[in-house]
């Protein structure tokens, strides 16, 4: 989503004659777009904001603004903090960057004002030629105990389904292949007239865009309708990213999922009763307050139990105005890290052999940049969402090729050109 609302905010600079800087240090301008999501990313953009002072040093007339959801969230206390930044603008401000700049004038502004308000619908500026972001939704109604996303990016808001499905179709005539539907909680999406079921169907039918990604899914929210579009659309991609967070009951009531493990794996076996070749991935935090080892032992037994593709995973740390920062963080560091290790060893076993299944088979693979490790081998995506990494004969970029997988680790596919 933070990459999402930086690639608008560039369109819309851009589109008022602002012009992207080759380098810090000719910037007129610094634009940092944060994320309190966890108390890392947090201390991480801090770290980066101080380290821009001594470009203001060198150019007075350098302005440096803030926005995002730590903008959100600090507000005022950032310019304490930070006295060299000019700017500060939270989650429902950001859009109107170039408005407060225009309204400086030696001054310094702090906006964190939520009233409900979404951005205007304009393109984003992707860094991708082939792939884009499109936000359905913003904000949360979940409360998870555990989560601070609700307190700084508000209440859901869901975007018209004409709008989004005139973003899609404008994004596929500029030569995109596939988008990706962005929201906190994709299933929850309601415009008045239509659900995430039926938004799927009508870009599904209605644009020229190849593929169809979303998420992120909750589980309480997942309908059996949802899950028959997923196995019916063409274009939706066969790639599911469900957050299970614990397979504890009694954790995930203390982390107000509202669904128990059973719920969950109930869910999985309808989803994959109906999605053929389903990729599912999932997100698992280890050391929440009052996780026993039987319980974290529970969340072992359901991972071997469903078999994710993949997992992002993550040990526990208290989040500064959420619920569960008032509950003892009564598991100790060294047994999260243990117990993070553990589960980072299995899914891992389990990783290689989910993808070993796709050896020796042919998939149909978007080819989407070059490999990091070697710039001169092809690097590109399936509809399942896994990377696939081949040789490159000739350059195709931005084509749909078929492709035989011959090998396998447990994050990456490679394969052979047919």
């Amino acid at each position: 989503m933070n990459v999402y609302d930086s690639d608008v905010l560039k369109s819309i600079l851009t589109k008022n004659n602002h012009s992207i800087a080759d380098g810090l240090e000719n910037a007129d301008l610094i634009v940092v777009n944060t994320c309190s999501v966890r108390h890392r990313a947090e201390v991480r953009a801090l770290g980066r904001i101080r380290d821009l002072k001594q470009y203001k040093l060198s150019n007075p007339n350098l302005k440096i603004a803030v926005v995002g959801c730590m903008a959100q969230r600090m507000g005022e206390d950032l310019l304490k903090e930070l006295p060299f930044v000019d700017l500060v603008l939270g989650t429902e401000r950001l859009f109107e960057l170039d408005t407060y700049l225009e309204k400086l004038e030696g001054n310094r502004i702090v906006d964190t004002r939520v009233d409900g308000k979404l951005p205007d619908g304009t393109i984003p500026k992707s860094d991708s030629d082939y792939s884009a972001f499109v936000a359905i939704s913003r904000g949360c109604n979940n409360f998870c105990s555990y989560c601070i996303v609700p307190y700084v990016r508000g209440q859901e808001k869901h975007r018209p389904a004409k709008q989004i499905i005139d973003e899609v179709r404008q994004l596929a005539q500029k030569g995109y292949k596939e988008v990706t539907l962005l929201g906190q909680n994709v299933n929850s999406y309601k415009d008045g007239i239509y659900d995430f079921a039926d938004l799927l169907q009508m870009i599904n039918d209605n644009t020229e865009i190849n593929w169809i990604r979303f998420m992120t899914s909750h589980p309480k929210d997942l309908s059996s309708k949802l899950i028959d579009k997923i196995s019916n659309l063409s274009k939706v991609c066969e790639h599911l990213h469900l957050p299970l967070q614990s397979g504890s009951d009694i954790i995930l009531q203390r982390m107000n999922r509202n669904y128990t493990s059973s719920d969950y794996l109930n869910l999985v076996q309808q989803i994959r009763g109906k999605v053929g070749d389903l990729c599912l991935t999932t997100d698992i935090i280890v050391g929440f307050p009052g996780e026993t080892p039987s319980d974290f032992q529970k969340t072992l037994s359901v991972l071997e139990k469903i078999r994710f593709d993949a997992a992002f995973t993550f040990r526990y740390s208290p989040r500064e105005g959420t619920k569960a920062e008032s509950f003892e963080d009564d598991v100790p560091e060294k047994e999260k890290i243990r117990r993070l290790e553990i589960l980072i060893v299995l899914q891992k076993e389990i990783s290689q052999k989910q993808n070993q299944n796709f050896v020796g088979r042919e998939l149909e693979v978007l080819i989407d940049g070059y490999s990091k490790k070697d710039k001169t081998r092809l690097k590109g995506k399936t509809r399942t969402d896994k990377t696939v990494v081949l040789d490159k004969k000739e350059d195709f970029l931005g084509s749909f090729r078929q492709v035989k997988i011959i090998s396998a680790n447990p994050w990456t596919l490679f394969g052979q050109l047919q």
